[in-house]
């Protein structure tokens, strides 16, 4: 018997068969918050590009089953932590950050261009899907306490 681990068989033709090609246009029109441009996926990764005018910062949240790899392509972004003084980092283009499964954060375009930002998910094996769980309501400025829509305006309340 061998102390030597059996080889993996690997299928290439079926690998290379999976190959995708993509690219990336950023849309002409938006809502001017968010658009958010799907490149490729597969069972291991996706990959996207996030296009965000100014007001298209997101909530905190977390992913349960993904690491993301983020990285600015145009803009500038800023990342934080569960705590508004908490910074993780602003970056500009060709900058960016990993945020692993389940940590908390939120970005915000802190540029005077619009900000482009390559989102890389590669899925954490055993964690099943990913499920993207938001830690204040989607609609909560977390600067200041308050919700973007005007709380009279009960058509927008989730």
């Amino acid at each position: 018997m061998s102390d030597t681990p059996e080889k993996e068989v690997i299928d290439h033709a079926a690998a290379e068969a999976a190959i995708q090609q993509f690219s990336f246009t950023a849309p002409k029109i938006y809502d001017g918050r968010k658009a958010i441009v799907k490149l490729t996926s597969n069972e291991r990764s996706a990959v996207a590009v996030h296009c965000l005018g100014q007001g298209g910062e997101n909530n905190l949240h977390f992913h349960s089953g993904v690491d993301i790899t983020w990285m600015v392509l145009k803009g500038r972004a800023r990342f934080y932590g569960p705590e508004n003084e908490q910074v993780r980092g602003e970056f500009g283009p060709m900058e960016g950050l990993v945020v692993p499964a389940g940590a908390k954060y939120w970005f915000e375009s802190c540029g005077k261009d619009d900000l482009e930002l390559l989102q890389i998910k590669a899925y954490t094996k055993g964690r099943g899907k990913d499920k993207r769980i938001d830690a204040a309501p989607r609609d909560y400025d977390i600067m200041t306490g308050a919700s973007h829509f005007d709380a009279s305006d009960k058509s927008k309340v989730a």
